[in-house]
């Protein structure tokens, strides 16, 4: 602009001094301008500017005379204040910035952002699916809580069907009525449990599975049959000794050896004169899946002995309670109702292969003396758990060798 400014002002002292057309001449060349054309030195900023002015020059020759020197510069001087006024009020001009070509490896930098950014963006499946679960959840909980509004604001609600809870307490009662009448039969209780035994034999129900395996599947058992049972370990070592067709159990109790007997022997005969102890045995047998091999007689076994015929009669008559326990010797003849020898001469009238079963401290010699002259008997201890429980004496030809049994 300075420049400009300067050959302005030279131009201008020009004309004042000639006082007419000037004829400048280019600082390059040394040759003259054509006639009648006018030449100014402008600035390469403004070269829009004298194009436009060398046009409106040509269009005035033909058609006028051609403007002085002085109104060009005026017009190129106010055009010149014009565009910078108007260049101070815009903003800076921000230069272009040259876009790189991107090689191959940005380009696919570039694609994988945008396929992550899409990916992102579009929803999945999963989660559309959890949306409407739980969309699906949360109308299923309006709906009941209607449902419980309604039942709230209706007076007569659940008067039309019982609820679970009376349901639940109907069939508990029910089950409590069922329940006590297994219990009992013929008004004697034959079904024992926590809350129903009583303190004396605790000690016998702590030992509940040892006399019955499948105690908890609905045995049955008086009160005088938990202190006379025979452990089942026992009976089962006891039956292989007496294995044979026929045996007879001359006092059945609640059926503790008849159903270790039907395991090995073909037919059993169980007798017992109390009804509730024949009961309980028939429902024992049922549970143990013997009861068509075991045949129930209710009486007594002296009035029947002279009728029936078998192979082996056992006998284990009752011992008189706990209290046989404070004696130093178990006397058959005494102790033992109906006099023990006697039973024992019953049984040998139906066979001489008899197995007698009795407590531990039972006197040896009245066993030995019941096998008669010349006669054998085998006096086994039984052990159950190591500890020494009751002994059998073997006579006929159900003896051996074997005078004592580690039973389990």
């Amino acid at each position: 602009m300075e420049l400009f400014r300067k050959a302005c002002s030279f131009i201008l002292g020009m004309s004042s001094s000639n006082g007419s057309d000037l004829e400048l001449e280019s600082p390059s060349n040394d040759s003259t301008s054509p006639p009648n054309e006018q030449v100014v030195c402008i600035n390469s900023e403004d070269k829009a500017t004298s194009d436009s002015l060398i046009d409106d020059s040509q269009l005035l020759r033909s058609d006028q005379a051609p403007p002085t020197t002085t109104d060009l510069l005026q017009d190129q001087l106010e055009q010149s204040a014009a565009e910078s006024t108007h260049e101070s009020k815009e903003e800076p001009i921000v230069s272009p910035v040259c876009e790189v070509p991107k090689s191959e490896s940005e380009s696919s930098v570039q694609d994988t952002e945008e396929t992550a950014t899409t990916d992102i963006e579009q929803p999945h499946p999963e989660d559309t699916t959890t949306q409407e679960t739980t969309c699906d959840g949360q109308s299923d909980k309006q709906t009941k809580s209607k449902k419980r509004q309604q039942s709230s604001i209706d007076v007569y609600a659940g008067y039309s069907q019982p609820s679970k809870k009376q349901r639940k307490r109907r069939r508990k009662l029910q089950q409590k009525v069922v329940d006590q009448a297994a219990k009992s039969f013929n008004d004697v209780v034959v079904h024992y449990d926590q809350s129903n035994i009583p303190e004396d034999l605790y000690k016998y129900y702590m030992q509940r599975y040892s006399y019955f395996s499948k105690f908890d599947q609905g045995i049955l058992m008086d009160r005088e049959g938990w202190f006379s049972v025979t452990p089942e370990g026992i009976a089962r070592h006891i039956a292989q000794r007496c294995q044979s067709d026929v045996v007879i159990d001359a006092f059945c109790g609640c059926g503790g050896n008849a159903i270790q007997f039907a395991f090995t022997c073909e037919r059993v005969i169980a007798i017992d004169i109390d009804p509730v102890k024949l009961h309980c045995a028939r429902n024992n047998a049922r549970i143990y899946g013997v009861e068509d091999r075991i045949e129930f007689i209710q009486g007594s076994f002296f009035e029947l002995a002279p009728r029936l015929k078998a192979d082996v009669v056992f006998l284990s008559p009752p011992w008189g309670g706990p209290s046989y326990l404070g004696a130093d010797k178990f006397d058959l003849v005494s102790m033992i109702p109906g006099n023990g020898q006697t039973i024992f001469d019953i049984a040998r009238q139906i066979t001489p292969n008899i197995a007698y079963f009795l407590p531990r401290n039972t006197d040896p010699q009245q066993l030995a003396r019941l096998a008669g002259p010349g006669g054998v008997c085998e006096i086994e201890k039984n052990y159950l758990k190591g500890r020494f429980k009751a002994i059998t004496a073997y006579y006929g030809y159900l003896h051996n060798d074997i005078s004592t049994s580690q039973c389990t």
